[in-house]
């Protein structure tokens, strides 16, 4: 008979990882579940690398930036390992693209120290960029890079040193409600505990749905490419900016990333492009439709690249209706915690929102206003059937 626990944490991506990390160091009993090893290719979290920026469209997101910054920094300096990794970076589109403005703004209020520049300014400082001639753009020079495999890893050692225990390969087959608390059952065993979150990424929707919870999450099939220099130390962090082009009346953003760690070409992208999948859809393989469209996208932006692509890679994206997180209790059970910190832009902040998950799962203040990632919010409101799939409840 397995013992019972304190919280359980199902899922061991960035986030559920994070928030186990938060809940050993606090001194709570953790159980993490991980349906295969942590650092699997097959989800949201792995990687060479992700952006951490303070170029926010409000306050809140920057500031929830700032303090996972700072927390990033903590949990590498201890582990005796740079995180995160500076490169400077650079928004950029017309004036009147996506966000360009709440930009500005946001970043001018919050106190965020930042550039304006014009297409001219841009082609000067990064000579390997070929902005369109209305492009203006805002360089922040705390742009940075995350080694996300890494990030992982020290967050599962740091839970596990804190007395967490993280178990892979072990899928949840059954989350319910029990009484006040919760089971979790798998092929192994059946656990309970006083306190659960469900921390899932793609696969969050069909778990939340036998809890009653009908969540609009969209999940797409995403993936990025490395592609071969001419040159590599034009592409280096501090010669090549961290970027993101963004596009008038388009939700889709360009982004190119530094060379960096082992792979010998910047990594560059166009998001929100991949089909819509199945949360368990195994297809990893590449869509070559969306190579070719990047690769047109990359001969048209970039200088100095030879057009050879090095390595193309598979991704998920879970996206809500309108990009805001979903951090919340279950509405009939509040011993659930949802979690769903996704649309493309997450990861960043996963060491400041495990904190915020933690303090959830055990009824502690956490000190954010986190309405904006509310249940109830308009996006997502009504989207529930209280009672439904509560089994000992």
């Amino acid at each position: 008979m397995e013992r019972a626990r304190e919280v359980i944490v199902v899922g061991g991506g960035v986030m559920g990882l994070a928030t186990a990390y938060h809940l050993a160091r606090g001194g709570h009993d953790v159980l993490l579940l991980e349906a295969r090893a942590i650092g699997h290719g097959e989800g949201s979290s792995h990687g060479p690398s992700r952006i951490i920026r303070l170029t926010y469209q409000s306050e809140d997101y920057i500031e929830l930036a700032r303090a996972a910054f700072a927390l990033w920094e903590t949990l590498g300096d201890e582990a005796g390992e740079q995180l995160p990794v500076s490169c400077g970076g650079l928004d950029f589109g017309p004036p009147d693209a996506n966000q360009m403005a709440a930009l500005g703004e946001a970043m001018t209020v919050a106190g965020v120290a930042h550039e304006l520049i014009d297409a001219a300014e841009i082609a000067r400082r990064f000579p390997q960029l070929r902005p369109p001639e209305d492009a203006i753009g805002f360089y922040q020079p705390d742009y940075a890079m995350l080694p996300a495999d890494t990030c992982l890893r020290l967050l599962a050692a740091g839970a596990r040193a804190a007395g967490g225990e993280l178990r892979e390969h072990e899928p949840a087959l059954a989350v319910a409600p029990s009484g006040e608390g919760v089971e979790v059952r798998t092929a192994r065993a059946t656990y309970r505990a006083s306190r659960a979150v469900l921390a899932l990424g793609s696969w969050l929707a069909p778990v939340a749905a036998t809890l009653g919870l009908d969540l609009p999450l969209t999940v797409l099939k995403e993936q990025t490419s490395h592609f071969e220099p001419v040159d590599p130390a034009l592409f280096a962090p501090g010669r090549f900016p961290l970027f993101i082009q963004r596009f008038p009346g388009a939700r889709t953003f360009g982004a190119g990333f530094p060379i960096f760690g082992e792979h010998p070409g910047p990594k560059l992208l166009i998001d929100r492009l991949g089909p819509v999948v199945a949360p368990d859809d195994p297809d990893r393989s590449i869509e070559g439709d969306i190579r070719e469209r990047l690769e047109r996208y990359v001969a048209e932006t970039i200088r100095g690249l030879t057009g050879r692509v090095l390595e193309t890679t598979s991704c998920r994206y879970t996206l809500t209706p309108d990009e805001d997180f979903i951090l919340d209790t279950h509405p009939a059970h509040p011993q659930i915690v949802i979690a769903s910190p996704c649309s493309g832009h997450g990861f960043k902040f996963a060491t400041e929102i495990g904190r915020i998950l933690a303090a959830l799962a055990v009824g502690q203040p956490h000190g954010r206003d986190i309405s904006r990632f509310r249940l109830d919010r308009p996006s997502l409101s009504g989207r529930w059937t209280v009672g439904v799939g509560a089994p000992g409840g």
